[in-house]
């Protein structure tokens, strides 16, 4: 599977809330930054690996009571995959629906997804592609 589809098979295991299906496209060492959903659960930290990708299945589904991640498009640039798209949802006793534009930046090893964050911005997209997937993510979309 190429990196593009490594990352929309990603989206689509998250749309099914299929934790085995995520599990097989996502490295046990991934780093994953959804930052509108850390935030609306004071996590203050990115989801580390399976066990983490569980953890933010959790999360989701208790900070909203919709959440649809809408990836449009996924290009490989640079040393990742960037996805332009939207997040679409309400969250957890809220009526309005939110439509946030959102750019999603992953970088893989070994044929799975080590590294995602969703930005904001075509600048820090840029600058994540190159970025170690290491570095601690201080912004973001859902």
């Amino acid at each position: 599977m190429d990196a593009a589809a490594v990352v929309r098979e990603f989206f689509a295991a998250f749309a099914d809330r299929d934790p085995e299906r995520m599990r097989s496209v996502v490295h046990p060492a991934c780093r994953f930054w959804p930052q509108g959903t850390a935030e609306a659960v004071g996590r203050s930290e990115p989801y580390v690996g399976h066990e983490g990708m569980l953890a933010f299945f959790e999360d989701a589904a208790r900070a909203w009571d919709v959440l649809d991640l809408q990836a449009t498009d996924a290009r490989v640039a640079g040393t990742g995959v960037v996805c332009f798209g939207v997040a679409v949802g309400r969250l957890r006793g809220n009526p309005e629906e939110l439509r946030i534009p959102v750019i999603w930046v992953f970088r893989l090893q070994d044929g799975a997804v080590v590294f995602g964050r969703g930005v904001r911005s075509a600048a820090e997209a840029r600058e994540l592609v190159g970025a170690d997937p290491q570095a601690h993510p201080s912004t973001g979309g859902s």
